[in-house]
């Protein structure tokens, strides 16, 4: 579990024979494979929901799907620490069972029918992105920086990065929406 500040770049420390740009290069798979580590139990929606992500669930939103979200883990602002083993939101799509429409509540009978496709960071500070990976030390290209990533939550004077670590996204693992999820 590495705590790291939204406004600061985070740094792990490595030892051995590895070299520091190695290991560096590797921090970032290294952290989205600490997320997927840690969030994989939320695969069970009842164990989410015990877990304090059902104080908010967003209506259906396409090519996202159902956000669950904790709002005990939004950092105040960009330079709050964050722990990458808790994300403060869960994002769910539906396995084909259920199908709801842009805009529909969630039907809690249907938790059953939700599968977890990935986590989304967040932050009380509208127009700013922070810096909680490593993906610009990353070995290899990617389709969406993570700065880039970070948006607007409408409505709300908030930012969000989407991290799908749990559903492929051919568009890119910090682009907002997954052309994979309908």
């Amino acid at each position: 579990m590495k705590t790291v500040g939204l406004g600061l770049t985070s740094t792990a420390l490595f030892t051995g024979a590895v070299g520091a740009a190695s290991a560096k290069s590797d921090e970032f798979t290294h952290e989205l494979n600490e997320v997927r580590a840690a969030t994989r139990k939320y695969r069970d929606v009842a164990t989410a929901r015990a877990d304090g992500y059902d104080t908010v669930v967003s209506p259906y939103v396409p090519n996202m799907g159902f956000h669950f979200v904790n709002p005990l883990l939004i950092a105040a602002d960009a330079s709050t620490p964050v722990d990458l083993s808790e994300p403060p939101i869960l994002v769910y799509y539906t396995n084909g069972n259920y199908n709801p429409g842009p805009g529909d509540v969630h039907d809690p009978a249907h938790d059953k029918d939700l599968r977890l496709g990935g986590v989304e960071y967040a932050h009380g500070e509208a127009g700013v992105a922070g810096n909680i990976f490593s993906d610009e030390s990353a070995s290899r290209t990617l389709k969406v920086s993570e700065e880039a990533g970070w948006g607007p939550i409408p409505g709300m004077p908030a930012m969000a990065l989407h991290v799908w670590v749990h559903r492929g996204n051919p568009a890119g693992v910090f682009h907002p929406t997954n052309p994979t999820i309908d």
